[in-house]
């Protein structure tokens, strides 16, 4: 790969877990150009967001360090101040930096997002959180002006992303795409949703019975929800669920595919590197629950694929990697310099055909839990006033579904006993350094 700095686009959905992509080897799920991306390539196989819930993810994401440390431990937290994002580096560093799309920090719903809280990108059109995709699809730019728009809010969202991308060609550029699906409801365009029509769907092994139907605050859902259309469609049906929720998979899928061919028509293919993910999973009945919010495989495992012009192509990678290695990594691609303080490492060096990323752990938390990935095993931990409690121990190699808890197991005892210690001494210290409140 040549040793040259490159623009980066970082795109990524919302509530996608880590099996919705082909190349995850997932039956039903059609995402073409997420798997030619992948085949030129590397695909992260075992990759978690540091916090399973939108806004958090997004505070992670824009400082490079874990939610405890960071201050963004709830939807509608603000970024912390005196934490140097990924925008203002990049900015230092002499490109411009642009934002399209869900922002969710420092507020909530439809309306004007105040530059104070736009984590230092120049360039921005977005919205907080709505989670509507044909109702009131506002976007706002960086005058705070409106832009409403007839169409689909995925549509809108790769359409100015295009425009966006058009103005960025000739200088060095962050650009950072934000999806609002497949988030719930799950609303895909019919052309989509004809893809999975009557399509047999297989559920993960460890799913169960649920009613997939959760209601949304913004817009406020109709009561009762015999009134609601959404839950019409797939209210009690989790199979009709999963089928709509894959038709959203395929048109952010589409896209993507409309992204990377923006790229080739701006001649911007070969100076570019592109990362795919998301912000957290669904769980979909896995373990008989739904939504997000928790340690369980499918709520914290999220897809990862990436490319790097020049570099490694068709790679699969299953070292671990989570979502506070993203700002050291696009430093690194981009050839700006390191930010003191980030929890994360880069793998820009597997990305331009180095080895796998060294072998450590990673961590994922919200306020009441917190959990260690090492190799094959995971251990969750309740924290509580007297010190974290363990609660669940998976050997993952063995239980990809999670099916068969070793918390109590006697022959599992020193795993338990190391992972713990670990996982108290990172939670210690990611607590010493929580910003002050107020």
């Amino acid at each position: 790969m040549p040793d040259r700095p490159l623009n980066i686009l970082f795109v990524f959905s919302d509530q996608q877990h880590r099996w919705t992509l082909g190349c995850m080897g997932h039956p039903e799920a059609r995402t073409p150009n997420l798997d030619a991306l992948a085949a030129g390539g590397v695909l992260f196989r075992r990759c978690y967001t540091n916090d399973p819930v939108c806004g958090p993810f997004r505070g992670s994401l824009l400082t490079g360090q874990h939610t405890s440390r960071c201050g963004v431990r709830h939807n509608g937290d603000p970024l912390p101040p005196g934490r140097r994002t990924l925008a203002e580096a990049f900015n230092a560093g002499g490109s411009r930096t642009s934002y399209v799309g869900k922002w969710h920090l420092g507020g909530a719903g439809n309306g004007p997002i105040d530059p104070a809280l736009r984590g230092g990108f120049t360039d921005f059109i977005g919205y907080q959180c709505y989670n509507g995709f044909y109702r009131d699809v506002c976007f706002y730019d960086e005058d705070g002006r409106e832009h409403r728009f007839d169409r689909h809010r995925t549509d809108v969202t790769t359409d100015l992303a295009l425009e966006r991308l058009r103005r960025l060609a000739g200088r060095p550029f962050l650009m950072m795409v934000s999806y609002q699906a497949p988030h719930y409801p799950v609303q895909p365009p019919p052309e989509f949703e004809q893809l999975y029509r009557g399509v047999r769907i297989t559920r993960r092994a460890n799913a169960g019975e649920i009613d997939p139907f959760t209601p949304t605050a913004s817009p406020r859902s109709p009561r009762p929800f015999d009134l609601d259309p959404d839950y019409r469609r797939y209210g009690g049906d989790l199979d009709e669920y999963l089928r709509l929720y894959y038709a959203m998979c395929s048109h952010i899928d589409a896209g993507v595919g409309r992204l990377l061919d923006g790229l080739d028509r701006l001649g911007l293919a070969e100076s570019t590197a592109v990362v795919y993910t998301s912000d957290h999973g669904d769980m979909q009945g896995s373990h008989g629950l739904k939504n997000k919010s928790l340690p369980h495989e499918e709520s914290a495992g999220i897809p990862l694929v990436t490319r790097a012009p020049g570099g490694s192509s068709g790679r699969v990678c299953d070292a671990l990697v989570s979502g506070v290695d993203f700002m050291p990594t696009c430093l690194d691609l981009a050839g700006l310099p390191a930010v003191e303080g980030l929890d994360g490492r880069s793998f820009a060096p597997t990305l331009r055909g180095g080895g796998d990323p060294p072998e450590r752990a990673v961590f994922a938390e919200r306020p009441r839990w917190c959990m260690i990935c090492r190799d094959r095993w995971k251990l969750v931990a309740d924290r509580t006033d007297e010190g974290l409690r363990p609660t669940m121990l998976f050997d993952l190699a063995a239980d990809p579904c999670e099916l068969t808890d070793l918390i109590d197991d006697p022959a599992s005892a020193p795993v338990r006993a190391a992972l713990l210690a670990e996982l108290t001494d990172w939670d210690r210290r990611v607590a010493a350094d929580r910003p002050a409140v107020g």
